[in-house]
């Protein structure tokens, strides 16, 4: 069987796998001569859709035909949709698109992919991990499990250099997201009397709607404004194609101001041509903001472990190429920062725990070696299940997580949410309770399990006209998962006890209620609250006391 890790991008996508030694390999995307694969769609008619760099040169021509930028849209509530060719499409739809061309790349150059791990941002809740995953399987691909990028990245590390008791801080700035990540790295005994490098996930922070997207619009608007004020125009007056010119040519722009002090962009406006001159000062200060609110998430993650001592920072993703990242992290962390293959490691880590998820599944290694051969014709020996072993992982919960239930005790007949599992927990995280229904002779249990952002044992939510509790509750980041819907039998007394149980990992939230007094037993795997009917009557509810 053949695993690889995917590291699905807001701007570049990139797969890998592990070779025959045993070292992370970025498969090529020959097409487009490149190790990464551009995450952008273009509906060129209803017949033919095409994703990467071919795509991405249709934003000048054809922008209202393409799609980019889909994964700050991927889980999201407001449920949006790209409409072509009187088919509509959602984000998980788009992003599907995308994995099945990074499949459709390993399969032309004679691969198989039969297993895969798909990275997401640290910061991403239930919903956009579920939504992630459903891309994956709706490409075709059977997604193992998911890994947070800055774990990821630091895996591929670990491979490459790995210092015993090392705590390292990951930053890690994507196209669309940015993630703070603090790590533990060091040595532990496993069960066959030997050490393994073992990863431990500190805390985390950051924003999935924070990236190098940001830079690039400040940069667009900058372009934009020249232009007008050359031209005496106002923005308005601006041409739809003059603004996709401009659009196409601020992120090679960028990339010439991480090299050079100053570069020129040249734009037709209406016929005349527009010269703009950007300096990398003028650059830097037009998005010196934006660093900022990366190096305060910073502070707010080393917050949460006060005591720990970072030893090494370590710049991931595309955007930290820019020279004024670089700088604003030196400054925190001097002589600490180090960046190895920014735009690769979240996909060389996913290769390596794809591997680690199939030794451990199958006793083996979970790759085969068809091709690969010594020059004397003999096969080379496969060290991937070796390497793969060698590690362990230990992430956080990315959300604090729990039922919706009344309180009869401490908040008389108030609805609460109580957290079982809390956020910066050991992930997998598994949690029971113990709660009641709320009558005699109840015919069943909704019950309701949410995510939110807070570290408090219990919550009260944001109630309608009617008292139920909202979906949504963003003083807390509160968040309806879904339900799970228990039947109780006739004449069940309100003593009756339900044990309720909340399972998470890294790909969602597994929710199992027992009926202690039957042994019945209900369980579903939450996805997103999109695909739930809430049924909102009060009576279906648990109560915590049994008084």
């Amino acid at each position: 069987m053949s695993t690889y890790g995917i590291d699905l991008g807001t701007t570049y996508s990139c797969i890998a796998r592990l070779d025959a030694n045993g070292n992370p390999e970025v498969i090529r995307n020959n097409e487009d001569n490149s190790n990464t694969l551009a995450s952008v769609v273009f509906f060129e008619n209803e017949n033919n859709v095409i994703v990467g760099q071919a795509a991405k040169e249709n934003i000048e021509t054809d922008g209202n035909r393409v799609v980019q930028f889909v994964k700050r849209e991927i889980g999201k509530a407001d449920g949006r949709t790209y409409d072509f060719d009187g088919k509509s499409y959602t984000p998980v739809e788009i992003s599907a698109l995308i994995l099945a061309r990074l499949k459709n790349i390993v399969e032309s150059q004679g691969g198989t992919i039969d297993n895969v791990v798909i990275t997401v941002p640290a910061y991403f809740g239930l919903e956009e991990r579920s939504a992630t995953k459903q891309a994956g399987e709706l490409a075709g691909l059977n997604v193992l499990s998911l890994i947070n990028e800055p774990t990821a990245a630091a895996l591929s590390y670990c491979a490459r250099q790995f210092q015993e008791d090392r705590t390292i801080l990951v930053y890690d700035l994507g196209g669309g997201t940015f993630d703070v990540t603090v790590i533990k790295m060091s040595m532990t005994p496993n069960d066959q009397s030997g050490d393994v490098q073992k990863i431990t996930v500190l805390a985390t922070g950051g924003d999935d709607k924070l990236g190098g997207k940001d830079w690039d619009d400040r940069l667009f608007n900058y372009i934009l404004t020249a232009c007008c004020d050359e031209n005496g125009l106002t923005t308005e007056e601006i041409e739809a194609e003059t603004r996709q010119d401009i659009r196409s040519k601020v992120e090679e722009a960028k990339r010439k101001l991480s090299q050079k002090e100053t570069t020129k962009v040249r734009i037709d406006v209406n016929g005349e041509r527009t010269e703009v001159v950007i300096t990398r000062k003028d650059f830097e200060r037009l998005t010196a903001d934006k660093v900022g609110q990366t190096m305060n998430f910073v502070e707010s993650t080393l917050e949460k472990v006060p005591d720990v001592q970072i030893d090494t920072v370590l710049l991931v993703g595309g955007s930290t190429y820019m020279p004024m990242i670089k700088k604003a992290v030196e400054e925190k962390f001097p002589g600490k920062v180090q960046q190895h293959d920014p735009d690769q490691a979240v996909a060389k880590g996913a290769a390596i725990y794809a591997s680690m998820l199939g030794v451990s599944v199958e006793g083996v290694s979970s790759d085969t070696v068809d091709s690969e051969k010594k020059s004397d014709g003999e096969p080379v020996e496969d060290k991937r299940a070796e390497l793969a072993a060698k590690f362990t992982v230990e992430d956080q919960t990315p959300r604090s997580f729990g039922p919706g239930v009344v309180d009869t005790k401490g908040n008389k007949n108030t609805y609460i949410l109580e957290n079982f599992i809390k956020i910066g927990e050991k992930m997998p995280a598994v949690a029971s309770r113990t709660y009641y229904p709320i009558e005699d002779n109840q015919e069943r249990v909704r019950l309701r399990a949410f995510e939110n952002m807070s570290t408090e044992d219990a919550l009260i939510p944001s109630v309608d006209e009617e008292g139920n509790p909202q979906p949504t509750d963003p003083a807390h980041g509160v968040k309806l998962l879904g339900e799970l819907v228990v039947n109780l039998p006739p004449n069940t007394p309100k003593t009756t006890k339900i044990e309720v149980t909340f399972k998470v990992d890294a790909s969602g939230v597994h929710v199992e209620a027992v009926n202690t007094a039957t042994g019945d037993k209900f369980e579903t795997f939450l996805r997103t609250a999109s695909d739930i009917d809430i049924d909102k009557s009060a009576v279906h509810q648990l109560r915590i006391s049994s008084d």
